[in-house]
């Protein structure tokens, strides 16, 4: 069998840990804590010696396991019958967890199967009960039990019996927090903070009461003390996205939320801005969208928001985060390149988020234009047109001759009648983030979609870890504004912060009220971001020591970007970079400009700062001189990636490449008194230079691998021997050399490596 760890196969087992240990102890069996390593079939081996009963429960001290047919004790023990002797003969009683809603004598009576396990559990429930009922009364009438005070008898924990299948008894699932603390974990397991201490020892690891513990830890804490959780995070709280139920009569029509996606330069930011005309793509850098965009298109008295996704796969995270609040998703496809893999990625993020799509056919006014082949494509991924009798919009355009744009509003809004898009206006606004980024002048600038509620100015807001009041409020054409209704994008100022990008964003009573609430959820994601470190611990330990053994080496980077969408998408790029050998490990990252405590992160660190759409701030830039920090800046991201390989790359140990100079075959053998065995020899191949490497193969073998330490022909030392000459060849430290034997001389260099 496999190795296991101890704590695992006493839970197969159904007996604690720590009497598992006992046992592989007493054994033989080299295991110091429950996390340790030993061999399952050896660790069996040892339950069975020591009288485990089959299911795994110890039967006694050594004694044969208890035929199930003599088990069964008789249906109502007295309460100090048999119950006594049960617990008698299992040692002093141990203090536990308790358990939820602990079932009674009355509460299981009629649900126990006739069996040697479920009379066991009888005894010892029906012993309790009866306990209970000789100073209180009938059990169902029982007030709450008290803690008794004074001194109570402190014992190691010992883990409930396996429940039998038999006896229905409800399981709860607690929730704990992903960042809890020693003590919050002790108290959400409800087990006494010294035994969970006294767990993590055993397990080999040190904790004070404060101590933040890994989801990891958490779960094996859980494990051992047989208990359900589940860990919440922060981005999983089901109060940061809650979900309103407004009645029929409150609710009106809202303008649709569509998305554009597709493959790089199939022209979906050059569409838009033919829909909205406006000159976008001239401003960004590399014609790549650099970060999510929102505005809204008026044709009569219809209104569309559009949301533009950048279509580079470096941002895939935010073409999904665009699809989780869009209503209706706009596939560009260039009707001269067809269907490409982040098409296909589009696709998937459309229906992950279940919206339906809609395909805009672009630059149909280019020679090669196959519309047809492009709907062809389409249908083999399950998008049929409407026109072969689908159920999916297609719409040629051309975004050049501005041919079919009008049409595609109208199929827009045709969808959006179908999809009975209405929300609420007359209600505390929340929407969510679409971008934020850190203006020197102005401060955080968020752009928030308002999804529900009218937002207003002077309202007081909660976004994540962060909060504001709206101070002034502009729209996508940047004039100011006071109120937002549902469906509109806006720009705010006033929050405290840069909020992340694809935060859920809620109007909340008062100030007051909305700096506790963020400030409660930063420390939860202060507090999970620390326990995410610790429970990479181990693995960056052995990073640092392998990078000591001379096995892997690492660059500590700072990171700084204009947005928080580009910020995630850089990061998102490093972490595909190979880093085995070569680690980039993020120490910072942050939205705005490059300050001078940046700077100095880095320069306590060793590492670098690289900059994405910004520039260093203040005395930043003579601050990284002084301290010799490199700064670099960038404004497209493959250039940055280019960089950061070609560094990794570098930092690579040169590798060993083997070259073949030539092959000599040894033809007659001499000796001399002082330089011992000259093998006369005649290259076959190549040529033969003293202080060569040479390897000597006798039938397919190596017997040496050295170096040629003399090479003469004739009487004279010669500088090079080539094919077809016969020579001599004296070979360092080797004397056994053979007729037949046939040398290959080589030599090495070391060329420079490249990631993989």
């Amino acid at each position: 069998m496999a190795r296991k760890r101890v704590h695992e196969i006493a839970k197969e087992q159904g007996v604690s840990s720590k009497d598992l240990l006992a046992r592989l102890q007493a054994a033989g069996i080299d295991a110091k804590a429950a996390a340790s390593s030993v061999d399952e079939a050896a660790a069996l081996q040892a339950l069975q010696a020591d009288g485990a009963a089959p299911d795994g429960k110890a039967s006694g001290d050594g004694a044969p396991a208890t035929p199930p047919a003599q088990a069964a004790p008789p249906p109502t023990p007295p309460a100090g019958g048999e119950a006594a002797a049960d617990q008698a003969s299992e040692g002093p009683p141990q203090r536990s967890a308790p358990r939820p809603q602990r079932p009674t004598r009355d509460s299981l009576a009629g649900e126990r199967a006739p069996g040697a396990a479920a009379g066991r559990r009888r005894v010892v429930i029906d012993s309790q009960a009866s306990r209970r009922q000789e100073g209180r009364g009938p059990a169902t009438q029982q007030p709450p039990r008290r803690q008794r005070r004074g001194r109570r008898r402190r014992g190691t924990y010992q883990e409930p019996l396996p429940q039998d299948p038999s006896v229905a008894t409800a399981v709860d699932v607690i929730r704990i927090n992903s960042g809890s603390t020693v003590k919050e974990a002790a108290e959400s397991l409800g087990v006494p903070v010294p035994d969970v201490i006294k767990k993590l020892m055993s397990l080999g690891e040190m904790a004070t009461l404060t101590q933040t513990l890994s989801d990891e830890a958490i779960g094996v804490l859980a494990e051992e003390f047989r208990k359900e959780i589940e860990i919440v995070h922060a981005a999983d709280d089901v109060e940061a996205e809650p979900v309103f139920e407004d009645a029929d009569e409150d609710l009106v029509d809202r303008p649709p939320v569509v998305t554009i996606m597709g493959h790089v330069d199939h022209g979906k930011t050059s569409l838009l801005d033919a829909i909205r005309e406006t000159e976008v793509v001239a401003g960004e850098a590399g014609g790549i969208t650099q970060h999510i965009g929102a505005y809204q298109v008026h044709r009569g008295d219809k209104v569309v928001t559009f949301l533009d996704t950048p279509g580079h796969e470096a941002f895939t995270a935010m073409r999904a985060r665009g699809a989780s609040v869009t209503d209706i998703a706009v596939i560009v496809v260039a009707a001269d390149d067809g269907v490409k893999p982040q098409t296909d990625e589009a696709i998937d993020h459309a229906r992950a988020a279940d919206v339906p799509i809609v395909v805009a056919v672009n630059k149909i006014d280019k020679e090669g234009a196959r519309p047809e082949v492009v709907r062809s494509e389409m249908a083999q991924r399950g998008l049929n047109p409407a026109e072969w009798g689908g159920d999916t919009e297609f719409v040629d355009v051309s975004a050049k001759t501005k041919q079919g744009l009008d049409e595609l509003l109208e199929t827009i809004n045709v969808v959006a009648e179908l999809e009975e898009l209405r929300a609420n206006p007359d209600t505390a606004a929340s929407g969510a983030v679409v971008e934020s980024r850190l203006d020197p002048g102005r401060g955080p600038v968020v752009t928030i979609l308002v999804q529900r509620g009218t937002l207003h100015v002077g309202d007081p807001l909660v976004a994540g870890g962060h909060w504001g009041k709206v101070r002034a409020m502009q729209d996508f054409m940047g004039e100011k504004v006071k109120a937002a209704g549902p469906g509109m994008p806006v720009e705010i100022l006033g929050f405290d912060g840069v909020p992340e990008a694809g935060e859920h964003v809620r109007v909340v009573d008062n100030d007051r009220h909305a700096r506790q609430q963020a400030t409660e959820r930063a420390q939860r994601l202060k507090t999970e971001a620390i326990a995410r470190r610790s429970g990479m611990k181990i693995s960056l330990e052995d990073v640092f020591k392998r990078a000591q053994e001379g096995e892997v080496q690492s660059i500590n980077l700072v990171l700084k970007a204009d947005v928080a969408g580009s910020l995630e998408a850089l990061e998102d790029e490093i972490a595909k970079l190979p880093q085995q050998e070569v680690a980039v490990n993020v120490i910072h990252r942050g939205v705005g400009g490059i300050s001078e405590s940046d700077v100095m992160l880095a320069s306590a660190s060793e590492g670098i700062v690289l900059g994405f759409n910004v520039r260093p701030i203040g005395d930043a830039r003579a601050v990284a001189e002084r301290e010799g920090v490199e700064i670099r800046t960038y404004n497209v991201i493959y250039k940055a990636l280019e960089d950061l390989r070609a560094a990794m790359e570098g930092m690579l140990e040169p590798e060993e490449v083997e070259e073949s100079l030539g092959e000599v075959e040894v033809r007659q053998l001499f000796k001399a008194s002082r330089v011992g065995t000259i093998a006369g020899s005649v290259v076959t191949e190549g040529k033969v230079t003293p202080g060569a490497k040479v390897r000597l193969v006798r039938d397919g073998t190596v017997v040496y691998d050295g170096v040629i330490a003399s090479l003469r022909r004739f009487q004279d030392d010669v500088r090079e021997v080539t094919a077809g000459q016969e020579c001599g060849i004296v070979l360092r430290d080797f004397q056994d050399v053979k007729e037949g034997d046939r040398l290959e001389v080589y030599a090495t260099r070391k060329v420079e490596r490249e990631l993989a």
